[in-house]
C-alpha cells in the first residue's frame, strides 16, 4: 500500500506538475483522500469509468503498478 501511495504522488505531480500531491504520501492506510471536489468525481465516473466516494477518497489498496498511468492522466484532466 504505502507503494502504491509512493507511485500515485509521483505519478499525479509528472501528470499535473502545477499541483502538490506531497500529501498522498504523508497518509496511511488503505485509503486516501485524493484532494478532488464531488464535480471532479462525477466526471471520472462519467467520462472514465473510475471509482470513488464522491468526497475525493479513493482506495489505494485497488490500484496497481498496470492501471496507474491511466488513473493519474484521469485525474490529471479533470483537475
Amino acid at each position: 500500500i504505502n507503494e502504491m501511495r509512493r507511485l500515485f504522488a509521483e505519478t499525479m505531480q509528472a501528470k499535473a506538475p502545477d499541483h502538490d500531491f506531497s500529501f498522498i504520501n504523508s497518509g496511511r492506510g488503505m485509503f486516501a483522500f485524493s484532494g478532488l471536489g464531488g464535480e471532479q468525481v462525477d466526471q471520472l465516473r462519467d467520462k472514465y469509468s473510475i471509482y470513488m466516494v464522491r468526497n475525493g477518497r479513493i482506495n489505494v489498496a485497488g490500484m496497481s503498478t498496470d492501471s496507474m498511468d491511466r488513473l493519474c492522466t484521469a485525474i490529471a484532466t479533470v483537475l
